[in-house]
């Protein structure tokens, strides 16, 4: 798929679509963020050069072999103006599973934008690629990525050991049944939707 027929997902709020080279500067300063350097796997240190490969290569690139829906967050920032706000993905683990992972800019963090993609992200999951589970994991002290997987509906299964830049890190795990408008249960709450 090219970026020209990735999907624009909208709930009037938060806005998903493809990344453009417009959005370099603004992925820069995500990606250079100290938070994001702590809890992601972005290059360290981040330079203009590794935004400019990754508008333009890696997320053209996973959704044309498929890897990965991958778009860019689009949110108004406190000056007003609606501009990047971050990258959310579904990578593809075979058989219906997805993985979600997301990141968001300094400038809107802590007022639901996150929480909000991932629910446009994911519906849109269930219906255009039959995700039957989403998986999320986190480094363990990731609490706003936690947050948001338990606002949007996440078991917290448990923990787990992975490598986090060369070291040995623990991380939480939790997964999420696809849900539909058939109200199948959310897995881990009992609730439906």
């Amino acid at each position: 798929m090219s970026p020209a027929n990735v999907p624009a997902l909208t709930d009037g709020v938060v806005t998903l679509r493809a990344h453009r080279l417009s959005d370099v500067d603004d992925v820069v300063v995500q990606c250079a963020d100290p938070e994001t350097q702590r809890w992601t796997a972005v290059p360290s240190p981040y330079r203009r050069e590794d935004a400019v490969k990754f508008v333009s290569e890696r997320a053209p690139a996973v959704w044309a072999d498929g890897s990965e829906a991958l778009f860019a967050i689009e949110a108004e920032h406190s000056d007003g103006r609606f501009r990047f706000s971050g990258s959310i993905g579904l990578r593809d683990r075979g058989e219906g599973v997805y993985e979600i992972a997301f990141g968001v800019h300094p400038g809107v963090r802590g007022r639901g934008v996150c929480g909000r993609a991932a629910r446009l992200v994911m519906d849109w999951g269930i219906r255009e690629r039959a995700v039957t589970v989403v998986l999320w994991r986190a480094t363990v002290g990731n609490w706003p990525s936690r947050r948001v997987a338990l606002a949007t509906g996440f078991s917290m299964d448990g923990t787990a050991v992975d490598t986090h830049r060369g070291e040995l890190r623990e991380v939480w795990i939790g997964s999420r049944l696809g849900v539909g408008d058939a109200g199948i249960p959310v897995a881990g709450t009992g609730r439906s939707r």
